[in-house]
């Protein structure tokens, strides 16, 4: 009679190790966890004169497109635009900071490389320092094009995490 239950309870304590084992390994509760990613994105953001300080009058427009990673302190990006003259040039092009969307401030990192044209399209990346970093994720940078009529910007976009 004692080795029948403890045969019993043996099986009994097998069957509950196998049962817990297997609900530990049912995966389809995790598909409502959340995905951690730490990279800040941002989309279509829209370059424009209104957005200037002070604000200046023209018809050009631009679009930022950008990803930051914090594990490789990377700030990748696109830039299309089209100045408000044809027969203007993009002079320059800098993301600024630290600055909200109502001041100005300096320059933090240069964009070279880009087209002199009024209308293009440019893609690059930066490394940014800790500071920048901490700015960048603040939302106090922007990005601004310079063009030979307007020497201080022509079109700028704060750079806002979506």
């Amino acid at each position: 009679m004692k080795t029948t239950l403890f045969r019993s309870l043996r099986l009994l304590a097998m069957c509950m190790s196998l049962l817990a084992f297997t609900v530990a390994c049912d995966d389809d509760d995790d598909d409502d966890l959340p995905i951690i990613d730490d990279d800040l994105e941002f989309e279509n953001i829209a370059l424009s004169g209104a957005n200037e300080r002070p604000k200046v009058i023209t018809d050009g427009t631009g679009t930022f497109n950008g990803e930051y990673d914090p594990a490789s302190n990377t700030l990748t990006y696109s830039l299309s635009w089209t100045l408000g003259e044809p027969t203007d040039s993009t002079i320059m092009m800098h993301f600024h900071g630290p600055a909200d969307t109502t001041t100005s401030a300096g320059i933090q990192i240069p964009i070279l490389g880009h087209t002199r044209n009024y209308t293009g399209t440019f893609s690059g990346s930066a490394t940014l320092t800790d500071q920048q970093e901490q700015q960048l994720e603040d939302g106090l940078w922007y990005v601004n094009i310079h063009s030979g009529t307007h020497r201080n910007g022509e079109l700028r976009g704060q750079l806002l995490e979506d």
